[in-house]
């Protein structure tokens, strides 16, 4: 037969002579336990890891907490009252668990405590330690003064409660304090007397009062204003007597109460992500004008109050390092004039890092000013402080990440690798629920053989950032840009966070998931594109890159679909249809942008604020985002942060709700861009494969190729010990590489995609960064030694590498300190193919796109213009560009004073220029390309044969610019003499000076070029290419000797600007 385990507990101590024990109420040996929460469900082990001591649980306002059964506690296994507490001396009192069942604790009444001795509770520490109890605040007995009174003395226990009740002269509302208890049998008097913080209120004592009158002891608002903020306690004292000869009883003193407004629990324990509910309660009614109608009170008698998270909002990572966030809630929480109770949604905060302790937060609430509380007794509230202990969830999504690279081998989130050999557009990645989409492109890089990518957008909300390398699409033979092209459409900076460093690109979605991707160092295709998931993205993925969650017997479930199919279905299925305005990403103006998102039947209204300040400012506003500075409007419980590098934005498509404003007409930060185009025998169903070794390589030699290459990079062991990144599959790409391409152009760019997978997956540890190898604290962290050996290239051996950048040495720059700095930029452009309208941009400035491999350039600007009689003399400038990021430079035109000009009058006064090189060192420069800048409502100009065509007078461009009215006739001829007259006297000048042209029959005559260089052949979408069949691209022609010749015609004027050698 088994014993019960309460009785176990019960004849141990009864056997120990337990009962024995001394006197509890007053020996030095019962502990004294304060708990914050009047209703709590407290682990056992953390009330008292004490044994054989009473222990002696209360409130800080000194109320007694005893064991009890009004708690919800979420454990199962909680411990519950299943007795009645003694109301005198010593009890055996029964307790109970659903998982342990019953068993008993020894109890003593002690003038209105309980104390309980916890030996039995530690006779089981090891099974019980686990378990929580139900602890509450105990109603049953009434605060004694410290003065003795008679032993038959009617028992007075009051207690404070508040109020709202008219004001004294009728003319409002006000919250008062009542001291209440029972009336006494007989006749008799009461003095009462108010306490705030323990401090006697000599304006509140009222003496000699029936009971019939009690109600004018009320503490009132005037009684402690001045001198007492609310969030205060409050306590009432009571004497009784019949005469003053006759005292029955001396003070008796209530509980303290709480007034102001507290929150329910005091300290919170949550996950990344999780929303739990925060209640607080407003122990004091509020005060609404008694004049106002009951629907008024309810729409203007609203009382605010402010939330702030010190200390917080610190960038690491591209993420804000919170700790809690506010769901659907801008930093504020508003009190109805009726309400005592309101809740805030709290969220952990998900801030990407793989914790290795937990989080800790504050949650400050406050109120200022408000102009609905006539009495004041709100302004400069102080609420108590709520911690939150965050705990880490990231875990769950280490190691998840998404690849595409070289020519393209495909990873998913879970880990399944295969190959994806068809050219065209493809959605990468999206996320079920959240307006986040990643597309790429693919095109044949080798002819037959395989394809690689040349394009990435990345949309957010209405946001776009995209990247493209190639031309045109095709499955035969594929032309990249000379110079990659960017699109950037931002219409909220909260949407992406772009980070670039030489050909490294890192874009962050407001929930944490990364996209980087690197442009090859061998040519403009990209080398590797590399997606980490978030905690955001658990179950809620799709695409090429899966569904992520740690299963991967279903990656490979198609669009539309539900159930996993065959590889060449999946990747298909993710096709995006040619040139679609409605899915397409590289299309003009995608659709998508401006369309609601909608990619699930479930909507997504989720928002969340964060409320970083150290404290609310002082002036009252309604509108607590402007008022407290909130950052809200967050789709997750995470938002991007750091620097966004600088990069020319086109908002035209954000429409009007746009935070970032339109460009203005006159800016100068332009740049070109051109149309994806498919060519005209683009294959869609077209599936390359390399079934055959070329170039005499063969398995064995380039498994032998790889394995070494990768075995000599100190990158790959660390990253394999310390990161867990294995080199087996890399490696295994790179054989096939190899089988495709005939040569060992990828084996960098294989290389280069496990070091940017360790680097990101190593900068989301946060161990990493605490933690060295030995115990000096001259010793690297984990991070400083990981991120030394994944430099690209290794710094080609003229570098340092530290921090995943290499710090070249003297002499060389670039991303991989491969470039002399002696050696110019070779291949730039201007925008609009060299022209500045002045009708359409200030030109004051001038974007340059190109390679650049360091953000020291200087620009050398050699000026012309036109005269009219004789060229001017050209005049350089040198000035230092301001460099934007590895493709993008801009470059200030200097001011031209008039002095700098010839003073006489200049018909193409309007059409001048700049030739522009650059240089590293300031001492080497490029060739030039030609700036012309003129308007064109008054001329048109070719840059290829830098010539210029007169289209309308300056009388006619005066009055075009103004209202259209009807000339005089009179005035028109008038005009017409005075011009007639002047041509006369110019031909007149010219023939004396033997400067007239003879026998110059043409109206524009070209621009005579001797340099014998040759210029880049034409297309049709304007851009540059390069390559064995195109050349390099040619310099503008250098600074000219200007030769001015004219032809009287009725309304055509033209220029020839000649070369003199």
């Amino acid at each position: 037969m088994m014993i019960p385990f309460g009785l176990v507990f019960l004849l141990f101590h009864v056997s120990n002579g337990y009962l024995n024990d001394s006197e509890p109420c007053t020996s030095d040996n019962t502990s004294v336990i304060v708990l914050d929460r009047e209703v709590s469900c407290a682990l056992l082990h953390k009330i008292s890891n004490e044994s054989d001591v009473w222990i002696r649980y209360q409130l800080p306002d000194g109320r007694p907490i005893v064991l009890s059964d009004e708690c919800i506690c979420a454990s199962s296994c909680a411990v519950f009252l299943n007795d009645t507490l003694p109301a005198n001396g010593t009890k055996w009192l029964r307790v109970f668990s659903q998982c342990y069942g019953a068993w008993y604790l020894r109890v003593r009444e002690c003038d209105g405590f309980f104390v309980l001795f916890l030996d039995s509770l530690s006779y089981q520490y090891s099974t019980l330690s686990g378990v929580t109890a139900c602890l509450a605040s105990y109603q049953g007995s009434c605060k004694k003064s410290g003065k003795s009174y008679a032993k038959d003395a009617p028992n007075v226990c009051p207690e404070v409660e508040s109020f709202h009740e008219e004001t004294e002269d009728g003319t409002g509302m006000e919250a008062v304090f009542r001291c209440k208890f029972n009336p006494m049998p007989v006749n008799v008097f009461y003095d009462v007397q108010w306490y705030i913080d323990g401090i006697l209120l000599n304006n509140a004592k009222f003496t000699a009062i029936s009971y019939s009158n009690i109600n004018d002891t009320a503490l009132r608002t005037k009684h402690w204003v001045n001198n007492f903020t609310m969030s205060f306690q409050v306590s009432c004292a009571v004497k009784v007597y019949k005469s003053t000869s006759e005292i029955l009883a001396d003070f008796i003193e209530s509980y303290q109460y709480f007034a102001g407004i507290k929150p329910r629990q005091l300290q919170y324990t949550l996950f990344e992500g999780e929303t739990i509910q925060i209640i607080l309660e407003a122990t004091v009614p509020f005060s609404c004008s008694s004049s106002l109608s009951d629907s008024m009170k309810a729409s203007f008698c609203k009382f605010q109050f402010y939330i702030w998270t010190p200390g917080e909002g610190q960038c690491v990572n591209g993420l804000t390092n919170n700790g809690v966030a506010l769901k659907d809630n801008p930093c504020g929480v508003t009190f109805g004039y009726k309400d005592r109770l309101t809740s805030i949604s709290v969220t952990g905060y998900i801030d990407g890092m793989v914790n290795f302790r937990e989080r800790k937060s504050t949650l400050k609430i406050g109120s200022t000013r408000n102009p609905m509380d006539s009495t004041g007794i709100w302004n400069g509230v102080k609420i108590p402080d709520i911690t939150f202990i965050v705990k880490d969830k990231d875990s769950l999504v280490s190691g998840k990440y998404c690849a595409s690279y070289t020519d393209p081998h495909q990873r998913t989130f879970d880990g399944i690798r295969f190959s994806n050999q068809r050219a065209g557009e493809f959605l990468l990645y999206r996320h079920k629920t959240l307006p986040y989409t990643v597309h790429a492109l693919y095109s044949t890089c080798f002819l037959g053989r395989a394809t690689c990518t040349c394009g990435i957008a990345i949309r957010s909300g209405g946001s776009l950032f995209s990247v493209r390398t190639c031309a045109q699409l095709s499955t035969k033979l594929t032309k990249t840009l000379s110079i990659p092209e960017e699109k950037t459409e931002i219409c909220n900076d909260d949407d992406l966070r772009i980070q670039k460093h030489g050909r490294y690109y890192k874009v962050t979605f407001p929930s944490g998931t990364e996209v980087s991707f690197r442009i090859s160092t061998w040519s403009n295709w990209m080398g590797s594109v590399c997606i980490r998931a978030s905690l955001s993205d658990l179950g809620e993925t799709e695409g090429l890159c899966g569904l992520v969650n740690d299963n991967t017997t279903d990656d490979f479930i198609p669009r539309n679909g539900q159930n996993p199919t065959d590889i060449n279905s999946f990747a298909e299925s993710w096709r995006i249809p040619r040139n679609s305005p409605d899915k397409s990403l590289f299309v003009k103006n995608p659709k998508i942008l401006r369309e609601s998102f909608s990619y699930s039947s479930q909507d997504n209204n989720e928002s969340y604020c964060t409320c970083p300040s150290e404290e609310p400012l002082d002036p009252y506003r309604p509108n607590f985002e402007s008022r407290n500075q909130a950052h809200c409007n967050q789709t997750t419980p995470s938002s991007v942060c750091g620097s966004q590098v600088s990069m020319v934005i086109d908002s035209s498509s954000c429409g009007t709700n746009s935070r970032r404003q339109k460009r203005s007409v006159l800016s100068d930060d332009v740049v070109d861009s051109t149309v994806l185009t498919y060519t005209r025998d683009f294959d869609d169903t077209a599936v390359f494969n390399a079934s055959n070794w070329i170039n005499g390589w063969n398995a064995t030699s380039a498994m032998k190729y790889c394995t070494d290459s990768f075995t000599f990079d100190p990158a790959v062991e660390i990253c394999n010990s310390l990161v867990n990144i294995s080199s087996e599959s890399y490696i295994d790409s790179c054989v096939e590489d190899i089988k495709m391409s005939g040569n060992t152009t990828w084996v960098e760019d294989t290389l280069d995609t496990l070091k940017g997978a360790c680097l990101t997956e190593a900068k989301k540890q946060e161990v990493f960064y605490t933690n060295s190898t030995s115990n000096s604290s001259s010793e690297l962290s984990i991070i400083q030694l990981i991120t030394a050996q994944l430099c690209p290239a290794n710094c080609s051996g003229n570098g340092e590498c530290k921090d995943a950048l290499c710090f070249c040495h003297i002499g060389f720059i670039g991303s991989d300190c491969s470039v002399r700095v002696s050696v110019p930029p070779s291949e730039f452009s201007l925008p609009s193919n060299g022209i500045c309208d002045t009708t359409q941009r200030s030109c004051r400035k001038t974007n340059i796109v190109g390679k650049f491999f360091s953000e020291n350039i200087v620009a050398q600007l050699s000026h012309f213009e036109i005269e009219e009689m004789e060229p001017s003399n050209p005049f350089s400038v040198t000035t230092n560009a301001t460099f934007r990021h590895f493709n993008l430079i801009t470059v200030t035109l200097p001011s031209v004073s008039e002095s700098s000009r010839r003073r006489r009058r200049s018909v193409v006064n309007d059409v001048l220029g700049w030739n522009i090189s650059l240089s590293y060192d300031g001492v080497t420069f490029s060739d030039h390309v030609t700036l012309l800048i003129y308007d064109s409502q008054r001329y048109s100009c070719d840059m290829q044969t830098l010539t210029c065509k007169k289209l309308i007078s300056d009388s006619a461009s005066s009055s075009k610019s103004g209202p259209a009215v009807n000339i005089p006739a009179i005035a028109g001829a008038t005009a017409f003499a005075i011009v007639a007259v002047a041509i006369i006297v110019i031909v007149i000048v010219l023939i004396k000076k033997k400067k007239f042209p003879v026998g110059r029959s043409q109206s524009v005559v070209g621009i005579q070029k001797n340099d014998g260089q040759k210029t880049i052949p034409g297309n049709d979408i304007g851009s540059l290419w390069v390559g064995t069949d195109y050349g390099q691209p040619i310099p503008s022609v250098p600074p000219p000797s200007y030769v001015y010749q004219q032809k009287r015609q009725p309304t055509d004027i033209s220029f020839n600007f000649e070369n003199k050698n």
